[in-house]
């Protein structure tokens, strides 16, 4: 099946592995970009760090976007960028959120949605093509596993309907697309910076395998983290941080 939303074609899967995994196959082979593939359910779904990320039937929304930007854009953008649209669109609906750098949505202090982009690139450095993988917990499932309840919500206090996961996931799109088609101005980039729950933090992240602490400071217009250190401003570019 699928529906059309914008310039992107959304096909519907009731189970797969992971929804980044079945895309990265159809770029490999030529699909050309906009196909948007959601799964009602996924048995492999994928974060970042090589984690697993918790996809039962019924409570969430799990989909990729296939990308191949004609403009200079880096993977660390197209993660920004799909968390400024997540989170307007959670805002949307009178839901406050915050997102942590870099990639997850946060709502009542705990993880509501992960984002995790994969790709490959040209000789030059440029994208080939980008697969952008958004989880989202709309509504809580009957059980969450004993090891997820102290991370894990959803958006949503009460029980979300197929209508309404497509509803939302209409509105999501409309906001990606008026992102994405105004590459490479980053005109989200204060939004993003705004919503930080990072911001004035004490964090603890890894810096060439060593364990050191700062405090967030802000953004830049990379994308990067800037955290003030003992030692200094120190830039991330990636990784994880973690609150103390």
């Amino acid at each position: 099946m699928y529906t059309l939303c914008m310039e992107y074609v959304i096909h519907h899967m009731e189970v797969v592995d992971s929804t980044n995994s079945v895309l990265k196959e159809l770029a490999q082979s030529g699909e050309p970009e906009g196909y948007v593939l959601v799964a009602d359910r996924q048995t492999a779904g994928r974060g970042r760090l090589g984690r697993s990320f918790y996809s039962p039937a019924g409570s969430g929304l799990y989909f990729s976007i296939l990308l191949r930007p004609k403009k200079s854009v880096t993977p660390a953008a197209l993660t920004c960028l799909s968390a400024v649209a997540v989170a307007e669109t959670i805002l949307s609906y009178g839901k406050p959120c915050s997102i942590k750098w870099v990639n997850d949505i946060y709502c009542h202090q705990k993880k509501a949605c992960g984002i995790l982009t994969e790709g490959a690139f040209l000789p030059d450095g440029t994208l080939s093509y980008a697969i952008v993988g958004i989880g989202i917990n709309l509504s809580l499932p009957d059980t969450v596993p004993e090891e997820l309840q102290s991370v894990l919500t959803a958006v949503f206090e009460e029980p979300t309907d197929p209508a309404f996961r497509d509803e939302f996931l209409s509105r999501l799109m409309d906001r990606f697309s008026a992102h994405y088609d105004r590459l490479p101005e980053i005109d989200f980039w204060e939004t993003y910076n705004r919503l930080q729950n990072c911001r004035g933090r004490k964090i603890s992240f890894l810096q060439d395998g060593i364990r050191k602490t700062g405090t967030a400071e802000s953004i830049d217009r990379c994308f990067r983290l800037l955290v003030r250190t003992e030692e200094g401003l120190v830039a991330l570019e990636r990784g994880e941080v973690v609150f103390i």
